[in-house]
């Protein structure tokens, strides 16, 4: 069992020659190349690596020169040694540790360090709609290009991170180190473990997707896993803005319900009904619990149209009179009538939201129905449309302005 033992550190370490170092107390100085555990790749390039293995080791003060890639950012590195303290590191092309090792026996090497444009990933969508519920189907595509082929390594993928990344992970890179470390021995028994918060908040949005089982990453490949599954509940949802698309057309959507406890990261995706191809679409990030908006395209469910049905304008002259002197205005009033028709082409019942936009300085004199949401410069009207409905929405509004024909009285 001795020569078993043995046999198994010698594939793990490779040992330099000894040197003699007797006023330091130094035994010997052992080169180590520890397999990599782990890893964990963000969106845009940067890999946390997560390397153990374990050697049998006298008590006493020992160097260890510990191999790392050459990608590897040196002052990066961590080592944890278990029954060690660290006395001191030198980074040298590769870092040496000296350790003072409190027990004799076999101790666990734990290495982990942060490579940058070494990997990054994606996630890519199947979207099958279905009459109530869309089917969602999403695969990681990963590329590795550290250096060195990964073998049988667990896999974590970050996703959360914004578009304009490279500042925020130099940034945070200390506290993605940290944070790694600290949480890769508790993440080891979850299947899906969201990301630590720091104080600081730079990385509250991450998430890690840890997948299931051991991966292998072909360096300078690019491979797909599967990521998750699963059935959503949406609503469909019509969309107008008649002011920028006066003859329509209406525009369908669905807002699908993530139902998982992990978010969807932004990702390209395939939509398809009745498994026919319709468009490819950017899925949006959606966090567990909220709503994806995802836009299918034009639609010839509904017939839209906005007509100006009435324009009406008014001038009067007046006469102002103040501490210096009567003033002569032309004070202009006009009028808009709009009316937009719409017509349900659908057997079915159907949701839609119309917006229109008007003057900042209008005065809204009617309006029919009365618009669910309304600001300085916009209407918004939310319709529950019935099976072959026809109906409109009729507003004027006002718009006064004055102009100085100047002289005093």
């Amino acid at each position: 069992m001795k020569i078993i033992a043995a046999i198994l550190m010698l594939l793990l370490c490779s040992c330099a020659p000894a040197v003699s170092d007797e006023s330091s107390g130094v035994e010997a100085t052992t080169a180590i190349t520890l397999p990599v555990d782990s890893v964990t790749v963000y969106p845009n390039g940067l890999m946390a690596v997560k390397r153990m293995g374990s050697l049998d080791v006298t008590d006493g003060v020992h160097k260890f020169v510990i191999n790392v890639p050459e990608k590897a950012d040196r002052s990066s590195v961590l080592l944890r040694v278990s029954n060690a303290t660290q006395e001191r590191v030198v980074y040298d092309a590769n870092p040496v540790y000296t350790l003072n090792i409190s027990a004799p026996g076999s101790q666990s090497f734990d290495l982990s360090y942060l490579m940058y444009n070494a990997a990054a990933w994606k996630p890519v969508y199947d979207l099958h709609l279905l009459d109530d519920s869309v089917l969602v189907k999403a695969n990681a595509v990963v590329s590795n290009r550290g250096g060195e082929d990964l073998r049988n390594v667990r896999l974590k993928l970050v996703a959360g991170l914004p578009l304009g990344i490279e500042p925020t992970l130099a940034k945070a890179a200390p506290q993605i180190q940290q944070r790694y470390a600290e949480a890769a021995t508790a993440a080891e028994y979850l299947d899906y473990a969201p990301a630590p918060v720091p104080a600081t908040g730079e990385l509250e949005t991450l998430y890690i997707f840890e997948l299931e089982g051991r991966k292998d990453l072909v360096m300078d490949k690019e491979i797909g896993f599967s990521l998750f599954q699963e059935e959503s509940p949406l609503v469909r949802i019509y969309t107008w803005d008649a002011y920028n698309d006066e003859e329509g057309p209406a525009v369908e959507e669905i807002r699908a319900n993530n139902t998982l406890i992990n978010p969807w990261p932004t990702g390209k995706a395939w939509l398809y009904r009745n498994d026919e191809y319709v468009s490819t679409i950017e899925m949006p990030y959606t966090p567990a619990g909220t709503n994806a908006s995802i836009v299918v395209g034009p639609s010839a469910d509904l017939k839209v149209e906005s007509n100006l049905f009435d324009y009406n304008i008014t001038e009067n002259i007046k006469v102002i009179g103040s501490a210096g002197g009567n003033h002569t205005v032309k004070e202009t009033i006009e009028a808009w009538t709009y009316k937009l028709k719409i017509k349900s082409n659908l057997d079915r019942p159907a949701n839609l939201e119309v917006t229109d936009s008007i003057p900042r300085e209008a005065v809204i004199l009617s309006v029919s129905p009365q618009p669910d949401e309304s600001t300085a410069t916009s209407l918004k009207w939310k319709l529950q449309l019935l099976p072959r409905q026809k109906t409109a929405i009729n507003y004027t509004y006002q718009v006064t302005t004055t102009e100085s024909l100047g002289g005093k009285n």
